[in-house]
């Protein structure tokens, strides 16, 4: 899709995160937006930032982890804004910590954020998208969908669903004129799980340094303008990694226990345990099993 002027996205989890650095690229671009996140979010305040470059943007609350807002997210964003060229599924949930610590309703209400309701959100815009012979579907996945880190065991599994069900959308509707990417960042600075942690855990080893969160908005631009399949958003240190754990998973699980890779890992997941939860964290955790 080379020409984004005037063209209409949905961006979810856009109040605060990597969903404003998304939003603001799109918006550079000329795009209409229409923003949501669960409901008390700041989106009137974050759409009135995005108006003043020249583009429409309307609000829309929901909250991904139930299934009804999901489902109806993509027609109550039609009715604010008009028929959708673009959905950026970037809403997610990231609990970290010990695999046997994490609860049902945590376990539930991540896959249900980071992959069920990307999936829900998909199977709504996709048919219009065809229809009208245009559009495109942006996946927000993660390093942790390419490789897999301790303490992280939901959060990866999810992940690598949403790289997987990308790259599957890709082989059905390979001939239609709708793009399918998966954006994988790995450790951004300044907001996202890593970020608000970041002054406490330190930096991460080499070869998966940080990246700024405006580079995220930028691939997601690129991804769309060039109908990219996939974007690894990191350092050129993190692709090696990658290969290591799809050609030698027992290598690359070995490296996850051990040296400076267990010794961040463990240092992170401590500091997420005690660090204040997030909105979305809250109401996930109050959710009924």
């Amino acid at each position: 899709m080379k020409q984004l002027r005037g063209r209409n996205a949905l961006v979810t989890g856009a109040a605060g995160g990597l969903g404003e650095y998304i939003a603001r690229a799109l918006a550079a671009e000329g795009v209409n937006l229409v923003l949501s996140d669960l409901p008390g979010a700041p989106l009137e305040e974050r759409g009135a930032e995005l108006e003043k470059l020249g583009v429409k943007v309307e609000s829309v609350p929901g909250d991904l982890a139930v299934r009804d807002d999901a489902e109806g997210l993509v027609g109550r964003a039609e009715e604010a804004l008009g028929p959708l060229d673009i959905l950026v599924n970037n809403a997610g949930l990231e609990f970290a910590g010990p695999f046997l610590e994490r609860t049902p309703n945590e376990i539930s209400a991540l896959t249900q954020v980071n992959l069920v309701a990307l999936m829900l959100t998909t199977r709504a815009a996709l048919p219009g998208m065809l229809q009208r012979g245009r559009g495109h579907v942006v996946n927000i996945a993660s390093l942790a969908g390419k490789a897999s880190f301790p303490y992280l065991a939901p959060y990866c599994a999810s992940k690598h669903g949403v790289v997987g069900f990308t790259a599957s959308l890709r082989a059905e509707h390979g001939d239609e004129p709708v793009g399918f990417s998966a954006i994988c960042p790995g450790f951004v600075s300044r907001v996202g799980m890593f970020g608000r942690l970041q002054d406490r855990v330190g930096d991460p080893p080499g070869v998966v340094r940080t990246l700024p969160p405006e580079r995220v908005g930028e691939a997601v631009v690129k991804a769309i303008r060039e109908k990219r399949p996939e974007m690894i958003v990191n350092p050129p240190g993190a692709k090696p990694l990658i290969l290591l754990s799809a050609l030698a998973p027992r290598t690359a699980a070995r490296l996850g226990r051990t040296g400076r890779f267990r010794e961040f890992a463990e240092r992170f997941a401590r500091e997420k345990e005690v660090a204040p939860p997030t909105l979305a964290e809250e109401r996930a955790r109050r959710t009924p099993d």
